[in-house]
Parts: C-alpha cells; sequence; structure tokens
C-alpha cells in the first residue's frame, strides 16, 4: 500500500496505521460490474467454417492430459496467454452419434437378448466423451440416463484415446467390455466431419428384439376407402345408415334397461348347485349384463359381475356358443346374429359362455315393455326354488350309564360344558308334595309273590323312590329297593312321572315287572284335586267314560250290572273290576276307584249296581240303550258325529244331568261351610272384589277364592259346576250385596244356593 492510499484511508476512516487495525483496498473500489465474455466479436463466436484447416485433434489430446486449459496451453503443448483451444472454434462443440448395444437376457422365456440405445457425445475441446441412455417407461431397466460420465476413454488396445478419427457410422466402437455400434449422427456431425475430409456414411436401421415387438403400439386397420380414411382422420361429416340406426336408438332408449331373472341349473355336476343371476338388457344398445345373486354367508367372492356389459351372439352350429362380442371388434363380426329384447321371454333359455340360463321371472318395467312392444300380456314366473328341506332332527346319542342323563346330554349341546339348569315350574306348582302306591312283583316267582313295595313319586323333580316293606321270617331283608332318581319309562324313552302311576297299572322299572294295587287316602284326594294333571282320577271323565258303556248296547254293561244285584254282589272296586274286564272294557282301577269315592262322599251309602248306573246317568228308570259302540257314544257326548242324532241328543241332556247333580252336591257342601264360616266367607269375597277392575266378581274371581283362599273340600270339576250354576250368561258378573243374597236365599235371581241344591236340569 502506498503512502498516498494510507493516508487517504486514515483521512476517509479515521483509523490508525496499527497492525490489525487497517483495511484492504477493497474498500475503497467503487465500481463492481463484471467482464462480458459472450460478445459477438470475441473467438466464441466463431462459426463453423472458422476452424482452421490444419487443426489436430492429437495435439489438443496431448494439451488437454495434463489437465491445463486451452486458455493455458497451446497446440504445441506450451504454456501461453493468448493462443487456447477456445481461439480456434471449438469451444462448446459437440460431436452427438447414435447407436446401440446388445444385452443378453437369460431369465426370460420371450427374449434371448434385448437392444439397447445410446447416445454418444464427443466434446471436441478435450477429447472426452459421454454416453447416455434414452429413458423407456415401464422397461424394467431400473438404471437409465447417464451410462459412462464425460471424460477420455482410452481404446480397447490401450494405445490411446478414443478421439474423433475413430469415430465414424457404421462402426464398432468398443471400450468398458461392451461394443456400440454407431447407426447414425445428428446434422451438425455430418457438416463438421465432412469439412473435416471424413464424411458420414447412410444411416443404419436399429434392429428390433422381441421385448420391442410385444411392446409396439397396435396399428389400427388399414383403411380401403375414401370414406373410412375421412372418418378415420376426423374429417367425417355424414353419418352410414347403420350408424344413424344406433344414434336413433341410443337417443330414445338410453338409461332405459330390462332385469331378468335367470338361473344356471349346475347341480349334475361334482360339488355343483343352483346359480341365480340378475340379466340386464340394456336397450340402448342391445347389450347384456350378467350378475350373480349372493345369498346370505354363501361362502362366495361378492364378484361385481359375472358377464360384463357386451353384445352375446347367438349360438351356432359348429361354433362357440353365447359368445360376446365386444366394442371395436370388426364388423363382420359385430353383425353376427346377437340376442335381442325378442328373445326374452319366461321359460326361454340363453346361451352365455356355454352355459344355458333359464329366464325364470322378470320385473314390472320388462312386462310393461313386452306388452307393449311385443304384445305379450300373460305373466307366469316359474317357480325354480328347491322344495323346503326337512328340518334335522338332532337325536342325542343313548345314554351311557356314567353321572345323569341331564350332565351328559350338556356335551352334546354345547363345547361350552357348564352345569344343567333346573326348572322352578314344577316346584312352585307342587312344591316338596309327593303321591305313593303300593306295587308288587309280577315276574311269576313264588318267593317274589308275598314281596310289597312303596313307590314315592317326587313330583316337583321327576323323580321316584322305592322302598320294599319288611316281611317278618320272610327271609327278605326290607329297606331301600330303588334310590331317588329319575327313571327311564322303557315304553316312551322318557323319564317316569307320577301320572304314569295308577291303581292296575303294570309297568317296568329296571327291568323289573311291577304291579301297582293300590294307594293311600292323601294320595288319591291329591289327585283327585289335580285332576288336570292326574287323568285317571278326573270325575268328569270317568262318568262320562262309563256313562257311554251304559247307553251302548254292545257293551252289556247294563245287563252286567243287573246281573251283578241279581247275584247279590257287594258293590266294590274288585268286583266291578272283574265286571269291566269280562266284558272287555277298558277302565282302570284308579277310574273306579275314583267313582266310588265320589258317590260315597256326597252321601250315596250301601250302593247298588242299579243305584250306580241310575246316578251315572240321573235317572230312576231303566236306562234306554242305543246299537253304537260306547266310543262313539262318547264321541257324541264332546261334539262329534253319530249316525243317530237321537243318542246325541240324550246325551247331551243327561250330561245336563250329571253337570247340575254335580253342582247340588258341591252347593250342599258350600251351604255347611258358609254356616259355620261365614264372617271368613264375606271378607274373602269382599276383599277380592273391591280389587277387581269393575267392582264385581265373577267365575274366576269366585274358582280363586274358593279354591285358594277359602280351600273347601271339593274337587275341581265341583268347583266348575258350582260356579257355572252361579254365574249364568244373563249375569256373569254380579255386585259383592248381590253375592251375598245369593249365599243368604233371599236374591231375586233364581241361581241361589237352596235352589241349586235342589234342582234337577
Amino acid at each position: 500500500m502506498t503512502s498516498r492510499n494510507a493516508a487517504d484511508m486514515q483521512k476517509t476512516f479515521k483509523l490508525p496505521l496499527l497492525p490489525g487495525q487497517t483495511c484492504g483496498e477493497e474498500l475503497l473500489r467503487t465500481n463492481f460490474r463484471k467482464t462480458q465474455l459472450l460478445s459477438g466479436t470475441g473467438e466464441r463466436s466463431l462459426h463453423l467454417k472458422e476452424v482452421p484447416v490444419d487443426f489436430d485433434s492429437t495435439r489438443i489430446s496431448q494439451t488437454a492430459a495434463v489437465g491445463l486449459s486451452g486458455s493455458q496451453r497451446g497446440f504445441n503443448g506450451t504454456a501461453t496467454q493468448g493462443s487456447s483451444a477456445n481461439q480456434q472454434g471449438l469451444d462448446r462443440r459437440v460431436l452427438r452419434f447414435f447407436g446401440y448395444f446388445t444385452e443378453s437376457v437369460t431369465e426370460s422365456s420371450v427374449e434371448k437378448h434385448r437392444v439397447r440405445r445410446v447416445i454418444l457425445c464427443y466434446f471436441l475441446e478435450d477429447d472426452t466423451i459421454s454416453v447416455s441412455e434414452p429413458r423407456q417407461d415401464n422397461s424394467g431397466i431400473a438404471f437409465q440416463g447417464c451410462m459412462v460420465k464425460r471424460h477420455q476413454i482410452p481404446r480397447a488396445d490401450n494405445t490411446g484415446i478414443i478421439n474423433f478419427n475413430d469415430l465414424a457410422v457404421g462402426v464398432d466402437l468398443s471400450f468398458y467390455g461392451r461394443t456400440f455400434h454407431l447407426t447414425d449422427c445428428d446434422a451438425f456431425t455430418r457438416e463438421f466431419m465432412a469439412q473435416m475430409g471424413a464424411p458420414m456414411g447412410p444411416a443404419e436401421e436399429i434392429p428390433s428384439d422381441a421385448y420391442a415387438t410385444t411392446r409396439a403400439p397396435k396399428t389400427k386397420p388399414a383403411v380401403g376407402s375414401m370414406q373410412a380414411s375421412t372418418n378415420a382422420s376426423g374429417m367425417k361429416v355424414k353419418l352410414s345408415a347403420s350408424e344413424v340406426r344406433a344414434a336413433k336408438q341410443f337417443l330414445e332408449n338410453d338409461r332405459r334397461v330390462l332385469r331378468l331373472k335367470a338361473l344356471w341349473d349346475d347341480s349334475t355336476n361334482l360339488y355343483g348347485h343352483k346359480h341365480f343371476f340378475t340379466l340386464y338388457y340394456f336397450l340402448a344398445d342391445d347389450t347384456i349384463e350378467l350378475v350373480e345373486d349372493y345369498g346370505a354367508n354363501s361362502g362366495k367372492d361378492p364378484f361385481p359381475s359375472f358377464c360384463r356389459r357386451q353384445r352375446i351372439l347367438k349360438p351356432r352350429p359348429g361354433g362357440l356358443a353365447g359368445t360376446g362380442v365386444t366394442f371395436g371388434q370388426k364388423e363382420a363380426q359385430a353383425d353376427a346374429p346377437a340376442y335381442t329384447d325378442a328373445d326374452l321371454r319366461i321359460g326361454n333359455t340363453i346361451t352365455i359362455f356355454g352355459r344355458d340360463f333359464l329366464l325364470y321371472d322378470y320385473d314390472s318395467f320388462t312386462r310393461d315393455h313386452l306388452k307393449q312392444k311385443f304384445g305379450i300380456v300373460e305373466y307366469n314366473p316359474i317357480n325354480v326354488a328347491d322344495p323346503p328341506k326337512a328340518p334335522i332332527k338332532r337325536e342325542p346319542p343313548p345314554y351311557n350309564g356314567y353321572g345323569s342323563e341331564e350332565d351328559s346330554l350338556v356335551s352334546w349341546r354345547s363345547l361350552d360344558m357348564k352345569p344343567p339348569r333346573k326348572s322352578n315350574d314344577l316346584y312352585e306348582k307342587f312344591g316338596d308334595s309327593t303321591v305313593k302306591f303300593s306295587l308288587k312283583l309280577d315276574n311269576g316267582v313264588a318267593n317274589d309273590e308275598n314281596r310289597r313295595f312303596v313307590l314315592s313319586c317326587f313330583l316337583a323333580d321327576k323323580t321316584i323312590a322305592i322302598y320294599e316293606t319288611v316281611l317278618r321270617n320272610s327271609g327278605i331283608l326290607g329297606g331301600k329297593f330303588l334310590q331317588r332318581q329319575p327313571v327311564k319309562n322303557p315304553e316312551t324313552d322318557q323319564n317316569f312321572v307320577a301320572s304314569d302311576f295308577y291303581v292296575g297299572q303294570k309297568v317296568v322299572i329296571n327291568k323289573f315287572p311291577f304291579e301297582v294295587i293300590g294307594t293311600d287316602e292323601r294320595s288319591l284326594s291329591f289327585m283327585e284335586a289335580n285332576s288336570s294333571t292326574f287323568n285317571k282320577s278326573n270325575i268328569n271323565a270317568a262318568v262320562a267314560k262309563i256313562q257311554a258303556m251304559l247307553l251302548s248296547a254292545r257293551t252289556g254293561l247294563a245287563q252286567a250290572f243287573r246281573d251283578a244285584d241279581s247275584a247279590k254282589l257287594p258293590l266294590d272296586v274288585a268286583n266291578l273290576t272283574t265286571a269291566f274286564a269280562s266284558l272287555g272294557l277298558e277302565v282302570s282301577q284308579q277310574e273306579l276307584i275314583t267313582v266310588l269315592r265320589f258317590f260315597e262322599r256326597n252321601g250315596e251309602t250301601n250302593l247298588t249296581y242299579q243305584v250306580l248306573a241310575a246316578r251315572l246317568l240321573d235317572i230312576d228308570e231303566r236306562p234306554e240303550t242305543y246299537d253304537a259302540s260306547w266310543e262313539e257314544v262318547l264321541r257324541a257326548r264332546s261334539g262329534g258325529d253319530v249316525e243317530s242324532l237321537s243318542v246325541r241328543d240324550r246325551v247331551e241332556a243327561q250330561t245336563r244331568r250329571v253337570q247340575a247333580t254335580t253342582a247340588a252336591y258341591a252347593a250342599r257342601a258350600f251351604a255347611e261351610q258358609y254356616q259355620q264360616r261365614r264372617h271368613l266367607f264375606h271378607s274373602e269375597f269382599k276383599f277380592i272384589t273391591d280389587y277387581s277392575t269393575d267392582g264385581k266378581i265373577g267365575e274366576e274371581e269366585f274358582r280363586a277364592v274358593v279354591t285358594q283362599k277359602l280351600r273347601l273340600p271339593l274337587s275341581d270339576a265341583q268347583v266348575d259346576a258350582l260356579a257355572a250354576s252361579m254365574f249364568p250368561p244373563r249375569s256373569r258378573r254380579i255386585t259383592f250385596e248381590e253375592l251375598v243374597r245369593l249365599f243368604n236365599n233371599n236374591s231375586n235371581f233364581e241361581h241361589n244356593i237352596a235352589q241349586i241344591k235342589s234342582r234337577r236340569e
């Protein structure tokens, strides 16, 4: 720095001239413009014709080999300031050649080799070469683009580097293990090489390979007429007759679709079944689409369509039936006969892709279309559904004897084994109630004739237990014979219940034959009170049965009763059983016991056979018999049809008398209890009347008070007969005050207690 500049800086910046506190000369610059190197008068703007004729690429190669640019060394290899390759007009001058190389393909069944195109660029200023491959979409080649970066490439024989004298159209250029065949070059290269005295030959065609052939775009078929050529070029101004018809059909029927139901029966093949489809026919262009109807939980993949929208050809002899025709095919094939709406009828079969589809139904729009266009009015859809299969009844496996049967069935009903659930319905109805019967062995063994057993039936859980009574000096120990448990009935394969046992029955329990010979008073009363469960203790059923036998002349029961009175036989269960058995009439001892208990309980003592018959039929004279079986008479009593109507009328009259008699006996017992517990009767009936919806009492309330609150010693049949008599159809519901008048026999009605006791219909 001069002293003048330092003084100027001192004046300008006021800084001391000390080390580290001075500024450079750059701070004194006021012009920051950059020089222009690309002016129109420099060497870089030289045209191709300004290239010297005595140009030698060898000198440039030698100069560039030492890493110096053309601005530093001349053609003779000496460093100069003004002599350079740029001065010779070669800066940014590039020769471009086109070529290819072949690459073998070993893992393909389509091709053995592939031809890969390349572009080779030769830079004149420093003899460098770059090779690149044009990118191609979906070629499968991972690395395309720059293949060889720009640099000087040595020859394959190590005699130097490749220069522009080695480049020409039609030559093979080998380096880095590959051989590139040059097939063409650009216009600049041809002109440049021609000025250098090495003109290029004609361009060569790059050979094709199998891959390029398969990927080549399909050419449209040749157009043979001027009209077709005009149409293909977009210059068409006139439509043909077929195109006019197609356009008219589209404009008239666009968005109009016929929908039909079709069936393909494939059940004849192995694992085949019926396939149900919906066929759509598009009126706009006479195309068909077929969609399969998948049921719930069918297990099939829901494909969008079985047959996509297209024209379906009709089957032709010797050809594939039902072949589809896609758009854009040849005119000759498109004009082949195809299915139209004239072929769509219920019952017709159309063939699509070799499968026969039966048309069995269509919608209302299709029905209207066929009616308007073809005049089809009949509509008879075909029922193609399979007949309902009989439900498979799951039969439980036989009991294996381990544990209880209910516990064993749990593993059969479900894999998730849980303890069997017990029902409390029977326990809530019967509680701890039991009925007992006396049994004897019926095996014909003399040593077992005197053995007696007591069978206890537990109604709450349908179990039974058998105990053997102890007989002194019999040699047989008594006690528990069968522990309480459910037992199978070999006849019904169901567990025994209490209603299966009655006096006179023969049963087999665990392979031991037994005969029921009796029961106790408490069990009889319980069974009569629950006659709906124990049908053999139902007084109404037993009386109706014996009445039918007495009225039938074919049974001979009435004559047997007269003969028994003549022989002065006592009226007991044993003699009655013998009389019915001798006539072949099926009446159990339990039913006879129920009948005798009913009449003895109501004051009928010292009964005879004739008196019993009179009480049963409610007549004093000899009964009139009819020539009919007792089963027909019994059906007539219950409303069935018999040949003689007089028999039915007679039986109905006798039934009314029996009901009146039953009501009379019930009214007598009710009156006795009413006189003894008058205050309790009033309070119970008053309570249920106050809580009724209308403040009155009817048959249901009367029956509930008598059976549940007062617990009178009356059977269900007696309570029903008494309730029906006290509440006739003309007065179904009455007030509490009127009910008390009926009890006290001072009512204006004709059905008070006193009248019911003495009434005979």
